[in-house]
């Protein structure tokens, strides 16, 4: 995905940073901080003004480009869901409008400033992590993060804060770590000590203090919340995890929270995942909840930690950035909680009615992962549905609904046709239970 391809931008300023005539030299001079209008707030914000905020930002984008000597790659030009119309915004950045523009020549010193699409970005950039790190209990004045191209590059991110603030410790791992941690480590020059794991999928703490005992020096440890890296598993134990390591000297612990990140927070039983519950730095990703179109998520790093420093390039991803600002702004605090809320329930109601259809059914994963025995392959190829060994599991995030549950077990039980075109969203049409509860009931 593209970068902004002007002048290199400054690093997150940090509160209270120089700007101006003191900043340093051949830095920008222009705040982060995002205008009061751009902030994420608890109630949704109004669609049109976030509309406008991101079509300023295509102009100063689209000003850039012409002052550049590399063209941005394409954006995507259109995608078939809630951000259709925000794509077909972002879509022709590559166009140049010519001088005339749409709608007939514009004045000179009407042109967006070139920087002023660095600042947006920054500006967008920095509410999103204002907004994470609350959700997360962190200091908002010490608390530095930004916007990642994912799940890999959040990991990468911490695992490298964890060696900078312990130079030379190495990396505990459980078997149930996501896979690029290891190579990340690698490229960091972090030795590797894997750490088995219990039968939930936890990390063993006892099996970790043996092995910090047997390695003075400190000690990085990766975490997981709810099964970050398949959707199911529990969650660490961040207390547990650093009494055990504590023998080893001082402890890093990066959360890697995948999309439990944004669910932890809401989640009807409490989760001990965030930064004041013991997590140094934290990745969580946001793609999947939201149903973004390109994969984004967070990277935070907690008070009195090494700062963070961006995993790929020197300056964020603009779509990526503008994507997640709208989706949290339209959302707001309630409407996020709302969100949640709204998963939770149609996996309960998925386990409930796919038991009944006769697929004893089961949570993991913070409850959204449904787990049951792996129907025929038909169904699993029109319901995209992850299978392993003799069991499939169903993924209760957007666009799945009631509806969509309706749907697949009417598939299950009545052995309806597969449509033309593989999709997991509600079939036109009702009665689905009603039709499942018939078929049981004839047998």
């Amino acid at each position: 995905m593209a970068y902004l391809p002007f002048v290199a931008l400054p690093a997150q300023a940090l509160p209270g940073a120089p700007v101006g005539p003191a900043a340093p030299a051949g830095r920008a001079a222009f705040a982060a901080a995002p205008e009061p209008r751009g902030l994420i707030g608890f109630a949704a914000a109004d669609p049109d003004d976030t509309r406008r905020q991101l079509a300023a930002l295509v102009a100063a984008l689209r000003t850039a480009e012409r002052h550049a000597t590399e063209l941005l790659d394409d954006f995507p030009a259109s995608h078939h869901g809630d951000y259709a119309e925000m794509l077909a915004t972002l879509a022709d950045l590559d166009t140049d409008p010519g001088p005339e523009g749409d709608g007939g020549p514009r004045p000179a010193d009407a042109a967006p400033d070139p920087a002023a699409a660095g600042a947006a970005v920054l500006a967008f950039e920095r509410a999103v992590v204002d907004f994470c790190t609350d959700l997360a209990l962190g200091d908002g004045r010490r608390t530095r993060g930004f916007v990642t191209a994912g799940g890999s590059e959040g990991l990468l991110v911490g695992l490298r804060a964890g060696r900078d603030a312990l130079p030379g410790a190495p990396l505990y791992v459980s078997t149930a770590a996501h896979h690029e941690a290891r190579g990340h480590a690698r490229r960091l020059g972090m030795d590797v000590i894997e750490v088995p794991s219990g039968t939930d999928g936890t990390m063993d703490a006892d099996a970790l203090r043996l092995l910090t005992a047997e390695r003075p020096g400190g000690a990085v440890v990766l975490a997981s919340i709810g099964g970050a890296t398949a959707g199911e598993g529990g969650d660490d134990d961040l207390a547990a995890i650093r009494a055990a390591a504590t023998p080893a000297g001082p402890v890093h612990i990066h959360v890697d929270a995948a999309h439990a990140g944004l669910l932890a927070p809401f989640a009807p039983h409490p989760v001990l995942w965030d930064l004041r519950d013991g997590a140094d730095s934290l990745s969580l990703t946001a793609h999947r909840l939201l149903g973004l179109p390109v994969p984004c998520g967070v990277v935070l790093v907690g008070a009195g930690r090494a700062r963070a420093a961006r995993g790929h390039g020197s300056t964020p991803n603009p779509l990526a950035v503008a994507l997640l600002w709208a989706a949290l702004r339209d959302r707001g605090y309630d409407g996020l909680r709302s969100l949640v809320h709204e998963c939770y329930d149609t996996a309960r109601y998925a386990a409930d009615h796919l038991t009944a259809a006769g697929y004893r059914a089961t949570r993991s994963g913070h409850g959204l992962t449904v787990r049951f025995p792996r129907p025929a392959p038909a169904v699993c190829t029109r319901w995209r549905l992850s299978t392993e060994g003799t069991h499939a599991r169903l993924s209760v995030l957007p666009p799945l609904t009631r509806a969509s549950v309706d749907a697949l077990c009417y598939d299950l039980c009545a052995g309806a046709a597969p449509p033309a075109a593989s999709s997991r969203r509600p079939t036109s049409g009702g009665g689905c239970t009603a039709a499942v509860s018939a078929a049981q009931r004839d047998g």
